[in-house]
């Protein structure tokens, strides 16, 4: 079975407890500290990636989280919803394609949110997405 990437939902971070006092890769209970459900953003599939990298440096060890996509089908609908999530603080939930669930960032650490609006050639017109996140824990795990 080929692995990739199937969902990404978010929420606010105001929404939900604090869990980045948890040791690295813990797994959460999303529904034990959420109030509210997460909402979905869709996506170009074959365009997602999730990559998280450790690393050390003078503030010791330390998480930086990435997730990009493009978003081309129906690619306006979401412009709105694309500005509300700039520049304010959401927890976002990447889900694969075996059922496994990530989570990028928390209250403690939100990540940023940023995208662009890109035409190129003569057939390609997306929105480009892109959540990062530096921490001390890296991922939590959904469940």
């Amino acid at each position: 079975m080929k692995l990739g990437i199937k969902a990404m939902r978010y929420f606010p971070a105001a929404s939900c407890m604090d869990y980045s006092c948890l040791p690295a890769g813990s797994t959460i209970n999303l529904s034990s500290i959420l109030n509210g459900t997460p909402k979905l953003l869709p996506f170009t599939p074959e365009t997602a990636d999730l990559l998280e990298n450790w690393g050390y440096d003078n503030g010791g060890r330390s998480s930086n989280g990435q997730f990009s996509a493009e978003i081309r089908a129906n690619k306006e609908d979401y412009r709105d919803v694309l500005q509300a999530l700039t520049g304010r603080q959401f927890i976002f939930e990447v889900e694969t394609t075996d059922g496994k669930k990530y989570i990028i960032g928390s209250p403690g650490y939100p990540p940023t949110f940023t995208w662009s609006d890109r035409v190129s050639g003569i057939s390609k017109s997306a929105f480009s997405i892109n959540i990062s996140c530096r921490s001390l824990h890296g991922f939590f795990f959904a469940a």
